[in-house]
């Protein structure tokens, strides 16, 4: 384990994240350690993680298991209907670091797991979301933080995104994450440097 004390998420994270790929199961680094890859950074209480358990012989219910005899205290959390999130497993370890695997998110390209990149953190290998799937998914929380963050990443990376693809994200959210992005990107027009 990582950890030595609380406040250490992203060395929490880590040692899920070891877990994860010794299952086998396919994730992506989202929420704020992603937008402080491609954006302005902020600090965090936790770290977030897409999952994908289609195709790894793995249900919800294993992963949770799989997480219980690592030694964390987990929770598995189904959503309403209505959530955009359709379910995650919380996991924390002694010293209070969760990390949020979540199980989904409505709307989100399933394609996005392959459009992940690899990046460093802490002198390890962790694959982030994409930029734009990022993007499309903060619009659709919607909070005034996720708008916080999508400008961000607009003004630090919005030269490395390739526009066609987010708006095209964008759509399958709904009509109303689109015409926000346009908003979006009116207000902070992406710049070539």
């Amino acid at each position: 384990m990582r950890t030595t004390g609380p406040g250490q998420p992203a060395h929490f994270l880590l040692d899920v994240l070891d877990l994860l790929t010794d299952l086998g199961i396919p994730y992506a680094v989202i929420g704020a350690l992603a937008v402080s890859y491609y954006g302005i950074p902020r600090s965090t209480t936790d770290a977030d993680v897409a999952i994908w358990l289609t195709g790894t012989g793995k249900s919800d219910r294993d992963l949770t298991k799989d997480l219980t005899a690592a030694g964390y205290r987990t929770e598995l959390k189904r959503a309403d209907i209505d959530d955009p999130i359709v379910g995650a497993i919380i996991a924390e370890d002694e010293h209070q670091n969760r990390v949020d695997l979540l199980l989904g998110v409505r709307g989100m390209d399933p394609e996005a797991v392959s459009r992940c990149v690899t990046a460093s953190l802490l002198d390890s290998s962790v694959r982030i979301i994409a930029g734009e799937d990022l993007i499309a998914m903060k619009i659709f929380a919607g909070g005034f933080k996720d708008t916080e963050d999508v400008q961000g990443i607009l003004e630090v990376s919005g030269h490395l995104l390739n526009l066609d693809l987010l708006r095209k994200l964008a759509r399958r959210y709904g009509v109303h994450v689109a015409q926000t992005l346009e908003e979006l990107l009116k207000e902070i027009p992406p710049t070539m440097h």
